[in-house]
């Protein structure tokens, strides 16, 4: 039994009917043969039951404490139902690629059962050419980017299936834990004493003083402040309902690599330059394009190197898009320059950032924010802080396999909020990019003209600069 910490928990307290907070991801396979392709989900499922003592997230779930005073505890269940985690899909004939990103939005629709483990694995049969897919889901509490590579790892192996089947060992399950009010009450007593006698330290850290501490605030506030314009309001920032969209780009790492090397820029730069060029083609073709550029919140990780622990630990870089300007190289050397503004910002926040925090009343605060701001008029009103959040994190540079099938694709999904109706996160895997756009249908029915969108601009940024002036708007 451990707690839940801070910032794993507020996905589980700002969770509603219109914003699940599960991330997931979607993974092509192609097995080696028909018959295999026909006996693939038995021989899954038969495996995932044999891993489930190789991650802590198969065997979890959330024990919410006596009037949801404070933050919940982490148990360890005892039987796992495999007919309830593991689940089999058949697309219609002829299972396009369209038909398979809307059967993902169809799941990733429903919330996840708090009551059990937070996880699910969707087998997706019936794609074209004999391949099949995988749909994993997991709530976003206690997974942030990397620590779920170390989920993935659990049942997907690198290298030739055969002989990653031999290498791997898979201890038994741990037993199920005491979730006695009693016993929770305990454990949860201990760690908020725990948390409160962290604060002087805290406040040390922050500065050395209450005033201190106050000041730092005070200049990293300052400096989102001076990070340039308010962010204009676009039809992607309003209230949503619970309905997700879906759509998958793939492009080759290495073109992306290399436009990223021409501008002396990097590969995060290029994939912001690439969603921003697209999202300027659709507001363009609205005509609601802002006379202000977009912003983005980028996902930074906090995590040290070889720390594997199952929780968040990231921080927020916020990045002007420079959706008014015109040419598109043009466009990619100031987002570059936004970024090195980012990511000096962020450093400052990193101070105000602790790994965990007393919670008492918590609960209560932010589920009543979550109530609050599924009314459209709030939203209307409340300043922006993004209008769009851009995520990329680092995948694996080898193949993969899974139950002796290789895995093809590797594209996320994940989560849209109030205010944010579309999320783009980016899997870099076996030497391409996936990018993986994420909406609230109520938003954005069809996702399919962004991600249009995004190939189009990494075509034109892999071509040579045009010579000219550079010109914004239109």
């Amino acid at each position: 039994m451990k707690p839940v910490k801070a910032v794993d928990a507020a996905f589980l307290q700002l969770e509603t009917d219109a914003t699940p907070m599960h991330v997931g991801a979607l993974f092509v396979l192609e097995p080696r043969t028909t018959a295999e392709g026909r006996t693939f989900f038995r021989r899954f499922k038969k495996l995932v039951g044999q891993s489930l003592g190789r991650s802590e997230i198969f065997t979890r779930r959330v024990a919410a404490l006596p009037f949801g005073f404070a933050n919940p505890m982490w148990v360890t269940a005892g039987d796992i139902d495999l007919d309830y985690h593991v689940r089999r899909t058949v697309l219609p004939v002829p299972g396009t690629q369209h038909q398979l990103e809307e059967c993902v939005a169809d799941l990733h629709t429903t919330r996840m059962d708090l009551t059990r483990p937070l996880w699910e694995l969707h087998v997706i049969e019936g794609l074209q050419g004999g391949r099949l897919a995988v749909l994993a889901k997991t709530h976003h509490a206690g997974l942030d980017g990397a620590s779920a590579q170390v989920f993935l790892m659990a049942t997907f192996d690198a290298g030739k299936p055969a002989k990653a089947a031999a290498r791997r060992k898979s201890p038994p399950p741990p037993p199920g834990e005491d979730v006695s009010t009693r016993a929770l009450l305990n454990a949860a007593a201990k760690h908020q004493a725990g948390q409160v006698l962290k604060l002087p330290a805290l406040a040390g850290r922050l500065g050395g003083s209450a005033a201190g501490a106050a000041r730092t605030l005070r200049e990293a506030i300052g400096a989102l402040r001076d990070s340039g314009p308010p962010t204009p309001r676009t039809p992607l920032n309003v209230a949503i309902t619970g309905a997700r969209s879906f759509a998958s780009v793939e492009c080759d790492l290495a073109t992306v690599k290399a436009i990223a090397k021409t501008h002396d820029a990097t590969v995060n730069d290029v994939i912001l330059a690439a969603c921003s060029g697209a999202l300027r083609r659709w507001l363009l073709l609205r005509d609601c394009l802002p006379e202000r550029p977009l912003k983005t919140a980028v996902p930074v990780s906090t995590r040290e190197a070889g720390n594997t622990d199952q929780s968040i630990q990231v921080t927020f870089m916020s990045v002007n898009l420079h959706t008014d300007i015109e040419d598109a190289h043009r466009r990619l050397q100031a987002i570059h320059g936004s970024s090195l503004e980012g990511k000096d910002t962020t450093a400052r926040m990193k101070a105000l950032m602790p790994d965990d925090l007393p919670s008492l009343g918590l609960p209560w605060l932010l589920g009543g924010l979550a109530r609050l701001m599924t009314r459209p008029e709030l939203i209307d009103r409340l300043p922006l802080p993004t209008n769009i959040i851009i995520s990329n994190v680092p995948g694996p540079p080898v193949p993969l396999f899974v139950a002796g099938a290789r895995v093809m694709t590797y594209t996320p999904v994940s989560i849209p909020y109030h205010g944010c109706a579309l999320n783009v996160t980016v899997y870099s895997y076996d030497g391409k990019l996936f990018f993986g756009l994420t909406g609230a249908r109520s938003a954005l029915p069809d996702l399919r003209d962004l991600g249009d969108g995004v190939r189009k601009e990494i075509e034109l940024l892999s071509k040579p600069p045009r010579k000219g002036r550079n010109r914004k708007r239109r």
